[in-house]
């Protein structure tokens, strides 16, 4: 089968739909298909990985998003979805490249869109008081579903925005499908099979954080947390993983106040990422409308509780053994950290990664296949 994905917001460094995209491509590739992935940066660049091409097109970059791109000029994706011909078509957007899901329709390819955000909740974080939000809403969602022949959604909560206006379809099973992502589990793993702690990490405890610095991610919600440990005197710091537009303030507050946390930047070695998740005592997840959570699934493979906002479908992902699923209260995610301080390491590793296993990338890519099958 002839398999493309084209997407925006393609994360010049890491990111969860980057990881997806990267991810999906080299199960298909493994699996015998041939594969074509189109996403923004800089400058044109062709690389191939045996039967999988991934080409990058100049893209604008989106402001106050930390360096992400979109694809403006969509002639270009069009003339390499020509050249590449496929049979099926991912999409992983709903804003420059829609029209090309349409376009592709019209062509007899069969499209499906990954549905990676939630409309409401983007809309929310960066434009409460938008006159006619519900109706804009509503209606944006009503042309991707409408664009498609198939919605994807890795979570309930990622496919509730669609499910509402798919209430009187009677095809509605083949209009929005679950499909859960999947994690790397040779390369996340416990303490027991990681090397040595990175520097003095492994030496005293901490717990981590992992997210893009920006206002979506509620990443103020960490400094009052970190508040919260002071004040309760845990002996435990916040270590912070990521980049974005927030950093210098919130690493200027923290420095101000002295509060117990410590900003890694972005970290580029996936090694090491693994090995702080897999010595750190709990991982924070304190996004708010993440639609499944990929470095929280990731932390669960390294054997690492986490705490994930309830209001996220983090909660979907993590299980009672392993996780807590909590409301925007610093006092309450102190009081949490301290109890999870207090469990037992070696059978909350084991719960962790055992409910980490029940997600692959190979069951994710099998999953698809099966959407795709019917466009055979």
């Amino acid at each position: 089968m002839r398999i493309a994905h084209i997407a925006n917001m393609y994360g010049p460094k890491s990111g969860g739909l980057r990881t997806t995209v990267d991810a999906l491509a080299s199960q298909y590739e493994i699996l015998g298909h041939q594969v074509l992935t189109v996403v923004p940066g800089k400058k044109y660049l062709a690389v191939r990985h045996g039967n999988w091409t991934q080409i990058t097109v100049p893209g604008v970059v989106v402001p106050f998003s930390g360096g992400y791109r979109m694809i403006v000029r969509r002639s270009l994706v069009r003339n390499e979805l020509i050249r590449f011909k496929p049979d099926v078509l991912e999409l992983s957007d709903r804003t420059t490249l829609l029209k090309i899901a349409r376009w592709a329709r019209d062509r007899g390819i069969q499209t499906s869109f990954f549905a990676h955000e939630r409309l409401d909740g983007v809309i929310n974080a960066f434009a409460p008081n938008l006159p006619w939000q519900s109706k804009l809403i509503k209606y944006w969602n009503s042309k991707t579903l409408n664009s498609v022949d198939c919605v994807v959604a890795t979570t309930d909560f990622a496919a509730h925005e669609f499910r509402e206006l798919l209430v009187n379809d009677s095809n509605s099973d083949n209009r929005l499908i679950k499909v859960p992502l999947g994690v790397d589990l040779l390369r996340f793993k416990s303490v027991a099979a990681t090397a040595t702690p990175e520097e003095d990490y492994g030496q005293s405890q901490y717990v981590l954080a992992c997210t893009r610095l920006s206002k979506e991610k509620d990443p103020e919600f960490l400094l009052d947390i970190a508040r919260e440990m002071k004040s309760a005197n845990l002996d435990c710091r916040l270590v912070l993983a990521g980049d974005g537009p927030l950093r210098a303030g919130l690493e200027s507050q923290a420095a101000t106040e002295q509060l117990p946390i410590e900003f890694l930047g972005f970290v580029s070695d996936k090694a090491k990422l693994a090995n702080l998740m897999a010595h750190a005592s709990c991982f924070l997840a304190v996004g708010p409308i993440e639609t499944f959570g990929l470095a929280a699934l990731e932390s669960l493979a390294c054997g690492t509780y986490v705490l994930c906002r309830d209001s996220s479908a983090i909660s979907e992902v993590i299980s009672p053994t392993c996780g807590s699923a909590l409301a925007r209260d610093a006092k309450l995610w102190s009081r949490e950290i301290t109890s999870v301080l207090e469990m037992n390491p070696a059978q909350v590793s084991s719960q962790a990664r055992l409910r980490a296993e029940e997600f692959s990338w190979d069951k994710c890519a099998s999953n698809m296949l099966k959407i795709h099958a019917r466009a055979a």
